[in-house]
């Protein structure tokens, strides 16, 4: 069990913090031209009697899953690969998405592998080869001319989780921008307004472990789609249905999950706070909550209590779309049921009120006493566990080089910023991201990238919707030829990733990019040049109980470890929260001193008359896909024709309204653009709403453009979050 008088410590990390810290062979294998001694000397796999090389490693995409793998070359081809037999949230079991990541990303016959010069017009993507010292040089030479005459704030690089390798992802480019005074990137698309509502009640977002879901007998994904999305926890989830566990899906579109679950509750996009706030009101009007748990480890109880009194089934009803006696009986089961947990991810966050929708769902739990018993409670990220393991020393250099100073730009608003006149980017690095495909405003993306005064470098594996516009391409190295570390956000296994081939034709990592980068441009401050392996032998080596007999050599070994943390982990079964208050906070303090609403607040997006009557549809714009992971694999023809092309979900009544049929080509329009696409009637979404997948690459869709072509760049209420779920379209066929 916890122990009780132990608060935890979580060295001021983030979401954020943490993401920014961190078969067939192929016969023409070369060593790149410049790679650094030390990274050769270190391809030094396990091996076989047979001369093959046998690695560990686990893979890079921003998935809670964090899948460990082992993968076997001999003579520079791949004979062997597939998940990790040994680990057990892995279970011998990759996705469908990664099963065939050697063929699909390392031997791509379309991967890049030597440096490419932009020759066409921007965004026509015509390159040609050149060489790593002629690029290296001229980019140097750009950054020195713009940063003598525009300053360090002139250079933005847009990184984000492309990789979350804590090594790859922007170990070495954070020093190098932070060194530069280039202006710093706000990574608030995906995580913020989650963490920021759960925060302002709990000071942390780690709650129940997954492997502990097994003893819930009330499970509620809210705005989570596991069979997607999380796929290691779904059968851990069935087990405890086995056992008598009852599975409800809280979710506006009728996802994978939700059509297998016992209860499918489908409230309209944006009204979870709403729904959260009127189940506490029947709660605590019918005497179902745990008084004697409030008492003891909450404040703010009495000042919930009068606030909520507005929010009855009958008012909810109105707002959420929900019959009343629907929201009673869920209140009512939840609240008697025990173990009850509630799974949240990011999803819910997409939307103006985000912040304030975790906010209310966390509350729940604390209400009913949830976190007596093991499995109760609500389980969320679980990054902190490894804030608080590792030595993260060596991965926060960029943050204590830093100046506070320095002007922020937030990812989600990059559209706005690439086409500001008064301070403008001259120079744009891109790597570990696609903004042009995955930020919000994506018209205004594109003409901002478009600009000819606008300096734009690329890292990638594929000539992607960004890469289109870049004025350099450099090729980057993949997961089978890097070394990297891999903590996760949604379990607590600690991976190492070895590399078992060499780079393939001229690619190198990114940490290798920017230290020949730095070199260029005449800096000589040790931290710019230190090597991927001293950065990670660092990291794990850490005396904190939860790294007890984990090392770099036992994860060689192994590939994996999981956390030391004890069993029967029960973290807010005796208090031990990290509130400046000690205890659940219903009533924020913190958030009054910061001028903001006390309690969660439901505050609806207001569009005339007008608007409504011309975009008559909320759009919701969610990663459906099962064969992409955001718009990483929406390149490889296999995985693209299992997808589909891209659908749109709409309502028999809308459709009807509209004159259009099942497989009808349509388009989904606002004042924002225009996505063509084809019709699915179905009853995966609600009157008055349409759905239409995320992840689809513009230039392999008829018309250019994919989902973010219709969203806005509007935050959420707290954490600086993409509100994309606040989008309103009208659909007609195409003619």
């Amino acid at each position: 069990m916890t122990d009780p008088d132990k608060k935890p410590e979580f060295k001021g990390l983030t979401r954020r913090k943490f993401l920014n810290k961190g078969i067939q062979g192929y016969t023409g294998l070369t060593l790149s031209q410049g790679l650094s001694a030390s990274l050769i000397s270190t391809l030094s796999c396990t091996v076989t009697e047979a001369g093959a090389k046998t690695a560990h490693g686990a893979c890079y995409h921003d998935c809670p899953d964090t899948c460990s793998w082992t993968v076997t070359a001999d003579q520079g081809k791949i004979t062997e690969f597939g998940p990790s037999k040994t680990n057990p949230f892995t279970a011998g079991k990759l996705c469908s998405k990664m099963d065939k990541f050697p063929m699909d990303v390392t031997f791509h016959p379309d991967r890049i592998l030597t440096p490419l010069k932009r020759v066409g017009a921007k965004g026509e993507g015509k390159f040609e080869p050149v060489s790593w010292e002629t690029a290296i040089a001229d980019v140097a030479n750009r950054l020195k001319q713009t940063i003598g005459e525009h300053g360090g704030e002139s250079v933005l690089p847009y990184c984000y989780a492309g990789t979350e390798g804590l090594i790859q992802r922007n170990s070495i480019g954070g020093r190098f921008f932070a060194t530069l005074g280039a202006s710093k990137l706000d990574g608030t698309i995906c995580g913020d307004a989650a963490v920021a509502g759960v925060t302002s009640v709990y000071g942390q977002t780690s709650g129940v472990l997954p492997e502990d879901i097994i003893y819930s007998r009330f499970i509620i994904f809210w705005g989570t789609n596991p069979v997607l999305s999380n796929q290691h926890v779904w059968p851990l989830a069935e087990k405890a249905r086995a056992e008598g566990a009852k599975i409800i899906v809280v979710d506006p579109f009728k996802s994978a999950t939700a059509a297998v679950a016992d209860q499918h509750i489908q409230p309209l996009p944006g009204t979870d706070v709403v729904l959260a706030l009127s189940m506490m009101q029947v709660i605590i009007e019918e005497g179902l909550a745990d008084q004697g748990y409030i008492d003891t480890h909450t404040i703010g109880f009495n000042e919930l209590k009068d606030y909520i009194q507005q929010y009855s089934p009958e008012k909810a009803s109105g707002i959420t779309g929900l019959e009343p006696e629907l929201i009673r009986e869920f209140a009512r089961e939840y609240a008697n049921a025990q173990p009850s947990l509630i799974r949240m991810l990011i999803g819910m966050e997409h939307q103006a009120n985000g912040a304030n929708a975790f906010r209310a769902v966390s509350m729940l739990p604390a209400l009913t006493g949830a976190w007596k018993n093991r499995g109760g409670g609500f389980m969320h990220m679980t990054y902190e566990f490894f804030g608080q393991a590792l030595n993260w020393e060596k991965l926060s250099v960029a943050e204590q080089l830093s100046n506070p100073d320095t002007r922020v730009i937030n990812m989600v608003q990059i559209g706005r910023a690439l086409n500001d006149t008064e301070n403008p980017i001259r120079v744009l690095f891109v790597y570990n991201s696609n903004p042009a495909v995955i930020a919000p405003d994506q018209n205004s993306i594109m003409t901002g990238l478009q600009r000819e005064d606008l300096f734009t470098v690329v890292l990638e594996h594929f000539v992607t919707d960004t890469a289109r516009f870049a004025d350099y391409i450099f090729p980057a190295t993949t997961q089978l030829e890097h070394w990297d570390l891999l903590s996760s956000w949604g379990q607590t296994y600690l991976n190492i990733n070895e590399p078992v081939i060499p780079p393939l034709g001229e690619s190198k990592p990114n940490t290798e990019f920017f230290r020949l980068l730095a070199n260029e441009m005449g800096f000589s401050e040790d931290y710019l040049f230190e090597s991927d392996l001293d950065i990670l032998k660092a990291t794990v080596r850490s005396d904190h109980p939860y790294m007890e007999g984990i090392t770099f050599d036992s994860l060689r070994k192994t590939g994996w470890a999981r956390l030391n943390i004890p069993e029967g982990w029960m973290p807010f079964e005796n208090g031990n929260f990290n509130t400046p208050s000690g205890k659940i906070e219903f009533y924020s303090k913190s958030l009054e001193d910061l001028g903001m609403a006390t309690l969660p607040v439901y505050t609806p997006v207001i569009h005339t008359p007008e608007q409504l009557q011309k975009y008559p549809l909320k759009i919701l714009t969610i990663k459906s896909t099962k064969n992409f992971l955001n718009t990483s694999h929406a390149n490889v023809d296999h995985l693209r024709k299992k997808e589909g092309g891209a659908q749109l979900d709409l309502h028999p009544d809308d459709a009807e309204a509209r004159g259009i049929s099942d497989g009808s080509a349509v388009e989904v329009f606002n004042d924002q653009g225009r996505v063509l696409l084809t019709a699915k009637i179905s009853d995966r979404v609600a009157r008055g709403v349409a759905c239409l997948p995320q992840g689809f690459w513009p230039s392999l869709m008829d018309g250019g453009r994919s989902a973010n072509a219709l969203t806005s760049d509007r935050l959420t209420d707290m954490g600086g979050g993409a509100a994309l779920q606040e989008t309103i379209a009208e659909v007609r066929l195409r003619t």
